[in-house]
């Protein structure tokens, strides 16, 4: 039996491209990408730590299907998410399905993490800048808009620098060097087409980071060889100083009690007057409950009795000597 790879004839029936299995799993992983999403949307605070790991099944799903069924299943769940949410929601969870798919693609070749997470970097600043584009001309937005939140950026951070530098008493370093920022400030927004790609690619930069981190390490982890990021040793060298730091945080505890312990007084006394009044309370409650309880059954035979003695009462005395 040979193991080289040979092209099947003309004559010969062709596989299908999506398997039972295949779609099955691509149905499931799509389902837990979806799940995903919707706890990021949904669930207030902690929602967002479900963001990371949008992009994780669709890269499970390279690695084990390739990259047409991989394909297949973003566009259904950003058809769904269109479906149950909007159409805001459905593009982004494809996107984020397209650079799962990219940086699954690098990790079955072995790519250096820097460069895989470059690679999905490029594709999400590139598809974001080319969507807010788009949306404008489709929407007819004002491009102007465009301009002005670069210009917005540039004001906020200046305002920051001109607060930081007042209270750290750096002012007259930040005179000295601020006509110069001012300048190239003005040199971006002249060429604010190209400035915004960059602002686009500045915040993507450290969720792609956080997506490829995730994905590597969920894919080492399921026995994929893979490179993950970070390397294993950054685990093992926290997980070190983790150990080290521990007994300061043992004396940090401990120091948190003894300072916060005129409050336990006052705290234990709050707590023992409200645990006496829920007693008393439901004390009461159950007192007349049973008061109630006890009248009602002893009202009724009596009524009974009544009525039973009521007829031999009555009678009169001819009935009794007959």
């Amino acid at each position: 039996m040979s193991l080289v790879a040979t092209k099947p004839r003309k004559d010969e029936a062709r596989a299908p491209w999506a398997s039972a299995i295949s779609m099955a799993e691509a149905g499931l992983l799509a389902d837990v990408s979806i799940v995903f999403d919707l706890a990021w949307i949904y669930v207030p605070i902690i929602g967002t730590a479900f963001m990371p790991l949008i992009p994780t099944p669709f890269v499970i799903l390279y690695l084990r299907r390739g990259p047409r069924i991989s394909l297949f299943a973003a566009c259904v769940a950003g058809f769904l998410m269109t479906v149950l949410v909007g159409p805001h929601y459905g593009w982004r969870l494809t996107l984020e399905g397209l650079v799962g798919i990219v940086m699954g693609w690098a990790m079955q070749r072995r790519w250096a993490p820097s460069l895989a997470i470059l690679l999905g970097l490029f594709v999400s600043s590139t598809v974001a800048y080319g969507a807010a584009f788009a949306a404008a001309f489709a929407l007819a937005l004002p491009i102007h808009d465009i301009y002005l939140v670069l210009r917005n950026m540039f004001i906020s951070i200046g305002w920051l620098l001109d607060t930081a530098t007042r209270l750290v008493g750096a002012t007259p370093d930040w005179l000295s060097v601020r006509p110069d920022v001012v300048a190239g400030a003005h040199l971006m927004l002249q060429y604010w087409v190209l400035s915004y790609y960059l602002y686009t690619t500045a915040l993507a930069l450290p969720v792609a980071a956080l997506y490829y981190g995730v994905a590597s390490t969920t894919a080492y982890a399921l026995g994929y060889d893979v490179r993950p990021f970070p390397a294993p040793w950054v685990w093992r060298a926290l997980r070190v100083v983790g150990i080290i730091l521990s007994p300061f945080g043992w004396v940090i505890r401990m120091a948190w009690r003894v300072v916060t312990t005129p409050l336990w007084g006052p705290i234990w006394a709050v707590r023992a007057i409200g645990r006496w009044r829920r007693q008393r309370r439901l004390r009461a409650e159950i007192a007349a409950l049973g008061l109630d309880a006890p009248a009602a059954e002893t009202a009724a035979p009596a009524a009974a009795d009544e009525r039973s003695l009521t007829p031999a009462g009555n009678a009169s005395p001819e009935a009794s000597e007959r």
